[in-house]
């Protein structure tokens, strides 16, 4: 018989070989041979860009102030950071360093502090505003900083708009004529490093055409700026007849482009086909997805999968690093939310090889496993999505994740046998271990539709599929800060009246149960009473959710109301 000692030892065996392989494991990273990564910190909050200064320290600007304080600032040591100070009182993205100043971004105003030879910030609660005014309209609004080596400052403005149609997001809704909109957004915009309260007026629309760029970077081979575009959307649910389902979930590819002044890339106008290689006209200015566009616009000079969010770029000009990733550029890949029903991509961090200032060759993925697993990237609910890079005094690259607050570091040592133990790897995978457990509970209860309704929740799964997956997701799950679960709450299981309304009128910057969510839900209200009916009976009867059923009268009565207010 076996005795519970023996047990017990193979128990401990058991859990000793569970532990060490957590703890080489790169803090949940799969990087290259040779690489080493940690989790300096996490719990953070939305760490959107970072900055490591020549001594070491780390300033990481937050999109959400945390205990009134939107930038922090950070020691290192023994692989460990600690949070030592922080300032501003506005959440944001953008944050550099020149000429011992820091500059920081709101989403509408740029700051700078004087720092001290210890490289901190001097007066942290009187800093000069040096560009206002900026657009900013809840939807594409962050603002990065980069500088040339003359120091002009660069700032990209998105355009808060998907494809510049007269009605957003609304199905065959045509393009603005010349689109009024790039006056003032869908671009890169140059101002001075020093003169306070600039404006528009103030500087110069370096390059236009750009739906929105979180990621520039500064090339000192080429002396150019290079900023990766974040492609339009819905190109199937706005022209169903032009596009497929997949069509719409793989174009048009995020791009790299390398800017000039006076520079066009040709948003909304035209996108970039990967697979045809070419600029195509936008359905919304009379494309068909074929018709090619005009060549006044500029080309990328690399393109990548559509949707996967490129939110950093960084060129590598340490010597830490082996030579084939010298002034090459990495790109954070924050990760796709809008490919539903097809699977989701990202997460990770890629590596483009430059050669002769132009990339060469194809694009390698250097760090990924942020998502936690292949499952949580299908179905794009990743644990961590990566956001901005770094590069450290010694040659390390820093990447911090905006849904945890983690910041990592990844080192290069050849050879190197150590492996760092971090306390973010074992709570990832128990996570991953519980989160399979109540996939498999979940999958394992019937989910049985009353006889009454099941007619309209099957029209209203194939409504929603076609056209609410792709922001709310298959699973109803949502995406953070972006779009709105529809899991038990109280949109979803309160009054038919208040789902009804959404439908009809579409929301803006909704705050959900106490939670913010900042992208814009058109309006639905093309669709048929029944439609709408069959598609909130789906929502209230899904995803554990249990509601009454809504009918065609109900939307009837709910249209007659607004009519009439």
């Amino acid at each position: 018989m076996i005795n519970n000692k023996f047990i017990s030892l193979v128990f401990l065996l058991l859990l000793t070989c569970y532990s060490n392989l957590f703890a080489q494991d790169n803090a949940g990273l799969k990087i290259p041979d040779g690489f080493t990564a940690n989790a300096l910190i996490t719990g953070l909050g939305s760490t959107r860009h970072l900055i490591i200064t020549p001594k070491g320290k780390i300033y990481v600007r937050l999109a959400r102030t945390v205990n009134g304080k939107g930038t922090l600032l950070l020691s290192e040591k023994d692989n460990k950071a600690t949070v030592v100070g922080g300032f501003g009182n506005y959440g944001g993205t953008g944050i550099h360093i020149w000429k011992g100043y820091l500059y920081d971004a709101s989403n509408s105003e740029i700051f700078r502090y004087k720092l001290n030879k210890d490289e901190e910030v001097i007066h942290p609660d009187s800093p000069e505003r040096i560009v206002t005014g900026l657009v900013d309209k809840g939807t594409h609004e962050t603002k990065s900083i980069m500088m040339d080596k003359e120091g002009n400052m660069y700032i990209p403005i998105g355009c808060p708009s998907n494809s510049c149609q007269i009605s957003d997001r609304q199905p065959g809704s045509q393009g603005m004529p010349g689109c009024p909109l790039l006056e003032t957004a869908g671009g890169v915009w140059q101002f001075k490093p020093d003169k306070l309260n600039q404006t528009y007026q103030d500087g110069i629309r370096y390059a236009t055409g750009l739906r929105n760029v979180v990621a520039i970077d500064y090339n000192t081979q080429t002396d150019q700026i290079y900023v990766m575009q974040h492609g339009r959307d819905q190109l199937n649910n706005l022209f169903p007849a032009l596009y497929t389902v997949k069509e719409s979930a793989e174009l048009p590819a995020e791009c790299m482009y390398a800017l000039n002044n006076g520079d066009n890339a040709g948003w909304p106008f035209i996108y970039y086909d990967q697979f045809q290689h070419k600029r195509i006209l936008a359905p919304e200015y009379g494309g068909d997805g074929k018709k090619e566009g005009d060549s006044r616009f500029i080309d990328p000079v690399a393109a990548y999968p559509g949707h996967m969010a490129p939110n950093d770029i960084l060129f590598y000009t340490g010597n830490m690093f082996p030579e084939h990733y010298k002034n090459g550029a990495f790109i954070a890949f924050h990760g796709s939310w809008n490919r539903a029903p097809e699977p989701q991509k990202g997460y990770f961090v890629v590596f483009q090889p430059f050669k002769d200032g132009k990339p060469y060759g194809d694009w390698e993925v250097f760090a990924d496993g942020f998502s936690g697993s292949p499952e949580n990237t299908a179905s794009g609910r990743a644990e961590h999505r990566p956001c901005g890079l770094a590069q450290g005094p010694d040659g390390s690259l820093y990447v911090c994740d905006d849904l945890k607050g983690t910041i990592y570091k990844i080192s290069y040592k050849q050879g190197a046998m150590e492996s760092v133990v971090t306390p973010v790897t074992l709570t990832t995978n128990r996570s991953n271990v519980i989160k399979s457990a109540i996939v498999a509970k979940h999958k394992a209860t019937a989910v049985i539709i009353p006889a009454a309704i099941r007619s309209s929740v099957l029209s209203g799964k194939s409504i929603y599929i076609k056209n609410c997956a792709v922001c709310h997701q298959t699973d109803g799950g949502g995406v953070q800060n972006m779009n709105p679960p529809l899991i038990k709450t109280s949109y979803v299981l309160g009054p038919k009246s208040k789902s009804i309304n959404v439908l009809l009128r579409g929301l803006s910057h909704a705050t959900v149960d106490g939670q913010p969510f900042q992208n814009v839900m058109p309006s639905f209200s093309y669709l048929s009473d029944k439609q709408i009916a069959d598609v909130l009976t789906y929502v209230r009867n899904s995803f554990g959710n249990r509601a009454t059923a809504v009918k065609a009268i109900d939307v009837k009565n709910a249209k007659l109301k607004l009519h009439d207010k």
